[in-house]
């Protein structure tokens, strides 16, 4: 006869224990077993002449050895951080230039003396700087945009540039090269 006694809290306990120890083991043996151990491959050859490639050997059959793959490990990039020396040199300005007049271009006064300025900036007018337009060195107007109407302009030769410029300390940043204009009668 089979007589059965009360569970203890303590064989309780160790009754809930022994499932993860098991199953613990059991894992860590598979784990072993299949870095330990390969598979054996062989190769053989069939009636049409391909190559047959099998975990099981035959009469025909030869064994292959392979290659052991090449594991290289991640490199890590560190990742940069900028300066603030970096960030104010990746905002500088590379070109200004102006795309209409074109040098030596010729006006009259019967269309008023009017004259479309245009520029090209790049990288783009940044938040915190101004283009300043300049007729024969002279300030005329200044903003965030890059195309001036000058009107009602004098007969003679003018010269015009534009600059950029920090709108609070006023220092340059970049300027174009002089364009000389012509307005006549």
């Amino acid at each position: 006869m089979i007589k059965i006694l009360p569970l203890t809290p303590e064989d309780n306990s160790m009754l809930i224990r022994l499932p993860f120890s098991i199953i613990f083991c059991a894992m860590l043996t598979l784990f072993l077993a299949s870095t330990s151990y390969s598979t054996e491959i062989y190769i053989s050859v069939d009636e049409q002449g391909n190559r047959v490639f099998s975990d099981v050997p035959s009469k025909e059959s030869r064994k292959h050895k392979l290659k052991e793959i090449s594991i290289v490990p991640a490199i890590k990039i560190p990742q940069k951080t900028m300066g603030q020396d970096q960030i104010e040199n990746e905002l500088d300005y590379q070109t200004l230039i102006i795309t209409n007049p074109s040098q030596g271009e010729n006006f009259t006064r019967d269309k008023l003396g009017n004259i479309h300025v245009s520029a090209q900036l790049v990288p783009n007018l940044q938040e915190g700087d101004e283009a300043t337009l300049l007729v024969n060195g002279q300030e005329v107007q200044s903003g965030s945009h890059l195309s001036w109407q000058l009107s009602n302009t004098d007969r003679g030769e003018h010269t015009i540039q534009i600059l950029v410029r920090d709108k609070e300390t006023q220092s340059e940043k970049i300027s174009s090269q002089t364009v000389t204009v012509y307005v006549r009668r």
